[in-house]
């Protein structure tokens, strides 16, 4: 019996190379979201943060497996640090994003802003040695983020105000 909690201890990867970042993320992260909402309601706060959520985890089951592109902490599948990194981690930046976004008059700044930002992580994370690179390269990140932040979220979030 105590093997398999140790094999389970051993499965959830809380202590990869670099993990520091992911968590002080985390931290920061959750709590500004869930309390800066002054411009989403709790519905559209929960529904950014389920589909963003889900479409990050998505891109890691893609990019990270099937392709094989980079490797998180000790490459396994579902530890928290990736849970944190992959679903919790841009769901909660897309949810500050939007709370912006809905108020702010320059809204290509505020994209820009975020798409560095979230470039600027990304390089963080290589450099503490969490994301491991196999054949991906920073700056491939750089049309995902765009897309993200100048196409999708805007849509999202006029598609989410309109149905309210």
């Amino acid at each position: 019996m105590s093997n398999y909690w140790s094999e389970f201890i051993k499965r959830l990867d809380l202590t990869p190379e670099g993990v520091w970042l992911v968590y002080l993320a985390g931290a920061i992260l959750i709590p500004f979201s869930l309390f800066l909402r002054k411009n989403l309601t709790w519905r559209e706060w929960y529904t950014t943060f389920g589909v963003v959520g889900f479409l990050a985890w998505l891109g890691n089951i893609i990019f990270f497996y099937q392709f094989d592109f980079l490797d998180s902490g000790k490459p396994s599948i579902g530890s928290i640090p990736d849970t944190i990194m992959f679903a919790i981690a841009p769901a909660c930046i897309s949810v500050i994003y939007c709370n912006y976004y809905i108020s702010s008059k320059s809204k290509w700044v505020l994209a820009t802003i975020f798409t560095v930002g979230s470039l600027s992580a990304e390089y963080l994370l290589v450099n503490v040695g969490f994301l491991i690179q196999k054949g991906w390269e920073i700056w491939y990140s750089i049309p995902f983020y765009l897309i993200m932040y100048f196409l999708f979220l805007p849509w999202h979030i006029k598609f989410i105000k309109d149905k309210n």
